[in-house]
């Protein structure tokens, strides 16, 4: 299988023309045999309509991409809905990026409407749920892991956790220099050993509530979405940081079609996994705790992934082939049954820095752990043509 993102909502959308917009979907379909198009959220209709007949006329499935938890363009998500930090401020966000807690059932069932709504449409063969989580931690876990609000506290209640006490021990251990290393493998690492300790057994529990809250939320979404006899696609966080942002790959699998993690492995912006890990490092770094070496060393101990032996590398270099091919076992390790990987294909200044010899080593060490499939990311409106026949190529080979 190979999937395409299409057309992400932004505000220069509109101007796009549907003859424009067709001709480009007709050009990737004589490159590449695409069987599936994630179409993008609130689109003008003619848009819409054109892309829904160019998948039709290449017999590909079409799923409405749609972001729940971080609002969109034509949801507006109330200030009151917005996840609580552990600084007991809301945390920080930007248009699109602005997170809602799953556990604010007002916030919920405003979400759920909304996408009721956005379902009844009939070109659709399924729908991609995007967003689904809690912001990332990475740049300052002491300000931005998440969710403290009063209805988490309830839910957390209700589920034996007393999120109070949980607050204060995590507290004290991002207080304590020499507890990070620890706090830093267990949020990279869900299996990790801590039976013997008071204190990281507690951050366990609030990280497990937290998966469960994600898992619930996704399993109301994804029963709305069959019940209108619709298939359902995952947009979930590369392995090694699912469980910082509240996602379990086993525990959805259960509710989707596919899961699609963001294997980005060069991208410098929201789910790109340097981006996630350089922020990791740098607040590390930031408290005084590592040096640049020590810092990486522990995440690349604590990620089990190879990594780069400075920031600069990281920044420009991301992660090698191999580090992406271990994202994929790890995928499978944990039993998701569908699944699809992602690849970072868009030049984008300042966010991805790309290069022919580059993506076909990462297209090999992707096609040779044998996933169910390929999602062209995102998206394919700007991803060179010349990178569709290098996908052809390698993904197509015998």
């Amino acid at each position: 299988m190979i999937a395409a993102q299409y057309l992400e909502y932004g505000p220069d959308i509109a101007a796009i023309p549907s003859a424009q917009a067709r001709a480009r979907l007709r050009a990737a379909f004589e490159r590449l045999p695409i069987s599936c198009i994630i179409l993008g959220w609130d689109l003008p209709e003619p848009l819409e309509h054109a892309c829904a007949q160019e998948a039709s006329r290449a017999s590909a499935r079409l799923f409405r991409w749609q972001p729940l938890l971080a609002g969109n363009s034509a949801f507006e998500s109330r200030p009151e809905w917005q996840v609580i930090g552990l600084s007991g401020e809301p945390a920080p966000g930007r248009p699109g990026f602005t997170f809602l807690c799953p556990n604010r059932p007002a916030a919920t069932e405003a979400v759920l409407e909304h996408f009721r709504h956005k379902m009844h449409r009939s070109q659709y063969d399924g729908v991609f749920l995007d967003r689904i989580r809690y912001p990332s931690p990475a740049a300052d876990p002491g300000r931005l892991l998440a969710c403290f609000c009063p209805d988490c506290h309830r839910a957390a209640s209700e589920q034996g956790l007393d999120l109070v006490a949980a607050r204060r021990r995590i507290e004290v251990l991002l207080a304590a220099p020499e507890r990070l290393s620890s706090v830093l493998q267990l949020l990279l690492d869900p299996s990790t050993d801590v039976s013997s300790d008071p204190d990281l057994t507690l951050l366990r529990a609030f990280l497990d509530f937290r998966t469960h809250s994600i898992t619930h939320f996704v399993q109301a979404a994804s029963g709305l979405a069959r019940s209108e006899g619709l298939e359902v696609g995952l947009d979930c966080f590369s392995p090694c940081l699912t469980y910082m942002v509240g996602q379990d790959l086993s525990a959805l699998s259960a509710h989707c079609t596919w899961i699609k993690i963001m294997t980005y492995g060069h991208t410098l912006a929201p789910a790109g996994l340097p981006h996630e890990l350089l922020g990791l490092a740098q607040w590390l770094i930031g408290l005084g705790t590592a040096r640049e070496a020590e810092a990486l060393d522990w995440l690349a101990q604590a990620s089990r992934r190879p990594l780069p032996p400075s920031l600069g590398l990281l920044s420009s270099q991301g992660l090698s082939p191999e580090a992406l091919a271990a994202e994929i076992r790890c995928a499978r390790a944990a039993g998701v049954s569908t699944l699809l990987v992602g690849i970072d294909l868009v030049d984008l200044e300042g966010i991805t820095r790309l290069g022919p010899a580059q993506i076909a080593a990462d297209l090999r060490a992707i096609h040779a752990e044998k996933p169910d499939g390929l999602v062209l990311a995102w998206d394919l409106w700007r991803i060179p043509l010349q990178r569709l026949e290098t996908v052809r190529s390698i993904w197509l080979a015998p």
